[in-house]
């Protein structure tokens, strides 16, 4: 009997900190996706991974902090996909001193770079500087720049609407953010439906209307700019 109840307070005391452990989870968890130059390598919603990093040359930094470099991290280990990181040493410890060297075995020449945002504004430190929580959203993308070492803009999308009854219009809304993370319509942009286009107008606003029941994938593409992420749509009969 006694080892029954023993049993019976391991097994409750494990459900505990399994069900403590998944809440706990969202609180920390921050988005991120990572566009290289000619498609998306990761988007999803991760728990920045902390603890120790090896830089180009084999020193290790460790950090407890969640950062905007964490979750990129956690997404390539989730993956995955390799990722080679540079050290600087004026930038004080932890892993503020990080910076990208090649994201998905690819290097970026020097009229280009790995650069990333968060909530669409270009990042002034160090991704490993930059503490993330939840709702953050983590952009780290490929892009040239121009004399004055600014990047191509960044497209953000939104839905109206994103459970409609089939045949409901949906507005999908697409802006552009520049590297201070200034809004503006992205007019003449490509909003793609599971690769069906639709053009914006000039406020940056799209109607579709999905013809059957299913879910589907909407993101936004324009000239000189970076894609948006995939947002969800799901369209059903009631």
């Amino acid at each position: 009997m006694a080892t029954i109840r023993l049993r019976r307070i391991i097994t409750a005391s494990a459900v505990t900190v399994a069900l403590a452990a998944t809440m706990a989870s969202p609180a920390l968890a921050a988005g991120i996706r990572v566009e290289g130059p000619k498609a998306t390598i990761y988007q999803g919603t991760v728990r920045p991974a902390t603890g120790s990093l090896r830089d180009n040359t084999g020193a290790v930094h460790t950090t407890t902090k969640h950062t905007a470099l964490g979750a990129l991290v956690r997404a390539s280990r989730l993956k995955p996909f390799p990722l080679k990181l540079g050290w600087f040493d004026t930038f004080g410890g932890g892993w503020t001193g990080f910076y990208l060297l090649s994201i998905n075995r690819i290097t970026p020449p020097d009229t280009a770079g790995w650069f990333t945002k968060v909530n669409q504004k270009l990042l002034g430190v160090g991704s490993g500087a930059k503490t993330v929580g939840p709702g953050d959203r983590v952009l780290v993308y490929y892009s040239t720049f121009d004399s004055e070492f600014a990047t191509n803009p960044t497209l953000g999308i939104g839905a109206s609407d994103r459970t409609p009854t089939v045949g409901e219009k949906v507005t999908i809304d697409v802006a552009q953010f520049n590297d201070l993370g200034t809004r503006s319509a992205a007019a003449n942009a490509w909003v793609w439906v599971n690769g069906v286009g639709t053009k914006t107008d000039a406020t940056g606003h799209a109607t579709i209307r999905l013809g059957k029941p299913g879910r589907y994938a909407v993101r936004a593409t324009k000239q000189g700019t970076i894609r948006s992420r995939t947002v969800w749509v799901r369209a059903s009969t009631s």
